[in-house]
């Protein structure tokens, strides 16, 4: 979920911010609050798809992740007993916020449209306000960090999610490879599937193939292959509403 669509109520944030329109600050946080609600059922299903992915592989947990996701909850919280009680300590919860903003960055790695610069404290009479306005941040970046663990970004390939398995056929003119794909399956329209490189034994060998797609994800057709270990590197790329996204994928298999 990348965060140009932040800049929109950035603007609007600023700029009544040093309105005292009590109106328009109404508005601001009622657009703030329905942004949350939407954020946060994205951040729900990205949860479920990392807690889902790391059961079948615990080798991807991010144990920094889990630490962090609990974090935001519970200052989220925090945020939500201040807005009702009217109590509020904006500077030690700006600091919280950033703390958990910087490491998040980390689990990203830094990539731009995923990372949130640190919070600086308005010139505005709305506390409601800018907690409204952190809690978006934090659920927004809490999204990015799941994204970028589930294996998919738009700026750069994280790990193996793409390819559950390959399964090596014989065929009449060579081998056949299956790639396997629960998620690549539910992509049937404005996805790609780039084969990187090929290696034999260790060393990357220029071999011809066939590339087509089935119905689980797709085939790579061999006219003939060497007994030896192969390694496939490649990209599954796709397109939806923020862009492309990338997913890469690295499977070892044997030719007897």
């Amino acid at each position: 979920m990348k965060n140009q669509f932040l800049i929109y109520f950035t603007v609007i944030f600023t700029l009544f911010a040093c309105n005292k329109q009590q109106d328009e600050l109404n508005e601001m946080n009622s657009f703030l609050k329905t942004n949350y609600e939407f954020s946060n059922r994205i951040l729900k299903s990205n949860r479920a798809d990392y807690y889902t992915l790391i059961q079948e592989k615990p080798s991807l947990k991010i144990e920094k992740l889990n630490q962090l996701d609990s974090q935001v909850d519970l200052l989220i919280f925090k945020i939500d007993k201040a807005i009702l009680n009217k109590e509020f300590d904006l500077e030690k919860t700006i600091a919280e916020s950033n703390h958990i903003l910087r490491e998040l960055k980390k689990i990203v790695k830094h990539i731009k449209d995923y990372s949130f610069q640190e919070f600086e404290q308005p010139k505005t009479n709305s506390n409601e306000l800018v907690l409204n306005y952190l809690k978006n941040r934090l659920v927004i970046a809490t999204i990015n960090a799941f994204e970028y663990a589930n294996g998919f970004t738009s700026s750069e390939p994280t790990h193996e999610r793409a390819v559950d398995s390959v399964i090596t056929n014989k065929t009449e003119n060579g081998i056949k490879l299956t790639l396997t794909s629960k998620f690549g399956q539910s992509i049937t329209e404005n996805r790609h599937i780039v084969i990187n490189s090929i290696k034999f034994n260790g060393q990357e060998k220029k071999i011809y193939f066939k590339l087509k797609d089935n119905y689980s994800f797709a085939d790579i057709e061999f006219d003939s292959l060497q007994s030896g270990t192969y390694k496939i590197d490649g990209v599954l790329k796709f397109y939806d509403r923020y862009g492309e996204v990338e997913s890469w994928f690295e499977k070892e298999f044997k030719v007897e």
